[in-house]
């Protein structure tokens, strides 16, 4: 793999998480250093400083061999890459394979660096066709991330996964509020028996506390929605670091967790949050229109 290895700007250190993945050695700091997985360098009992040749083919086809440094050796913690895998700079590459000014691959990522399978969508139809008539053989074609390796289906698996979580999670959340508004209102029969013993009537008093339990749900809502949003910023600016429990695996998984707020996340609190308290206190008020005065009277004397 060709990666920027003399570029703190570009990110792709920090990215595949290369440097925190070493086991021996350095990270290359010259032109001809490169960085091979520890269990290959110990197949070829080789050391860091010790001189390696990559035998390969050019991009027409012709054998390509160039020698190279061993800088340092990483663990990948994925079986396939730990057998053979070796880094360098893309440059080193380029000359290596012939390969001026051309790439094999070119990964791209989004400006927030989160993946929008409908962006993705529009900005390949958009790419390739200004190129689809060029005769060219070299001539690049963009790929979105579904169709790489066929990740569509794991996306697709991730993405219900995704929904199927926070639909128990709101309903789990939804029964709790539910639950407490109606305790709630089953508390207040005192104060509802005597609001009807002195003469009010039965859906006033109904619509008032249905009224109050929005107002209720509403700010509560709201007071929520920011304290998760507030969170959710923090996330996603900053992450969670879980390094800790990836000792074997430190390659390709990033170390740092991060959340993501979308447009859904300023209301979808709401609508569980208001409908759940109505809900509860809804169902405990249908006991109003059940009382009668004789069994009023004797409450209010308890």
């Amino acid at each position: 793999m060709a990666v920027q290895l003399f570029s703190a700007s570009s990110g792709e250190i920090e990215r595949l998480n290369i440097e925190k993945s070493l086991v021996k050695g350095r990270m290359p700091e010259k032109s001809r250093e490169v960085l091979i997985s520890d269990q290959f360098a110990e197949k070829l009992e080789v050391s860091p400083g010790d001189p390696v040749t990559l035998i390969s083919s050019t991009m027409y086809g012709g054998m390509a061999m160039q020698n190279f440094t061993v800088s340092g050796t990483i663990n990948f913690g994925v079986m396939a890459m730990d057998r053979s895998a070796m880094f360098m700079d893309f440059r080193d590459a380029q000359m290596a394979l012939d390969m001026n000014d051309s790439a094999g691959e070119i990964l791209g990522y989004f400006e927030n660096n989160v993946y929008s399978d409908a962006e993705a969508r529009k900005l390949v139809s958009h790419f390739n066709s200004q190129s689809e008539n060029d005769p060219d053989e070299f001539a690049p074609v963009m790929l979105r991330l579904g169709e790489q390796n066929g990740l569509d289906s794991m996306l697709e698996y991730i993405s219900s996964f995704i929904g199927m979580f926070i639909l128990i999670f709101v309903a789990a959340m939804s029964i709790v509020l539910w639950n407490a508004s109606l305790i709630g209102g089953l508390r207040r029969y005192g104060e509802v028996g005597l609001r009807l013993a002195i003469g009010e009537n039965k859906g006033h008093v109904y619509s008032s506390m249905l009224l109050e339990s929005v107002f209720i749900g509403f700010a509560g809502s709201v007071i929520g929605t920011i304290i998760g949003l507030a969170i959710s910023y923090y996330l996603q600016n900053v992450g969670f670091d879980i390094s800790g429990s990836l000792q074997n695996v430190t390659m390709m998984i990033p170390s740092v967790f991060r959340a993501h707020v979308t447009p859904r996340a300023y209301y979808i609190g709401f609508v569980p949050g208001l409908f759940s308290t109505v809900l509860g206190t809804a169902l405990a008020g249908i006991g109003i229109y059940r009382r009668n005065t004789a069994r009023l009277f004797k409450e209010l004397e308890v």
